[in-house]
């Protein structure tokens, strides 16, 4: 798997967040894209993942030598960020098992473990609206992390998460590097220090 961005670039009016930017990501890697606050860390992420779209500009997925289609782009990826809103409707169950209707869970990963190593498993029955930030970051992480993508995205992996929490992301990021490009959005190197084998500041 290849994650290509080709002369990408992003600028509004009145300001320009990244110029040029060219880089190829590959499978069994992990990264990190740092740069100082505004640079435009988050809104690359959200173009890797379809949400906006650059200014000028391409990415590319390419899976066994075939360009994937834009329309297809979301079976490959798997994202937790701040800004990512879960349904507060739903319980924690209903969200596991509306996520399975799409994505399976990776081969190496118990999902119901998952929730327990997260400390979730009381909240099973839950909604969502009764959960802390925290909680439900932890959540999105599990719905990023273990279930199968290809490509996993990840803004500022440990907002709201405390230092038991930190440990578990860790732990949790271990278990899901396999065969996959990872993309680690962040300035704190303890979110990205034990995995990332490139650091790339886009804010140069």
């Amino acid at each position: 798997m290849q994650l290509i961005l080709e002369g990408l670039t992003k600028k509004y009016p009145r300001n320009k967040l990244f110029t040029d930017l060219n880089f190829t990501f590959e499978s069994d890697n992990a990264y990190a894209i740092t740069g100082e606050n505004g640079s435009g860390k988050s809104t690359l992420i959200r173009i890797i993942a379809g949400v906006i779209a650059a200014s000028e500009g391409k990415v590319k997925f390419i899976d066994n030598g075939e360009l994937i289609e834009k329309e297809n782009i979301h079976k490959y990826l798997g994202i937790a960020a701040p800004y990512l809103q879960l349904i507060e409707e739903f319980t924690l169950r209903e969200h596991l098992n509306f996520h399975s209707t799409f994505r399976k869970p990776n081969s190496n990963q118990n999902i119901l473990e998952e929730v327990k190593n997260a400390n979730l498993h009381a909240s099973l029955d839950k909604s969502i609206s009764e959960f802390s930030s925290g909680m439900q970051q932890r959540l999105k992480l599990i719905l990023c992390c273990s279930y199968e993508a290809k490509v996993l995205l990840l803004d500022e992996p440990t907002a709201h998460l405390d230092t038991k929490g930190i440990n578990w992301y860790k732990d949790l990021l271990r278990r899901s590097l396999d065969k996959k490009i990872i993309l680690i959005a962040s300035n704190d190197p303890a979110e990205y220090n034990d995995f990332a084998k490139k650091i790339i500041n886009i804010g140069k």
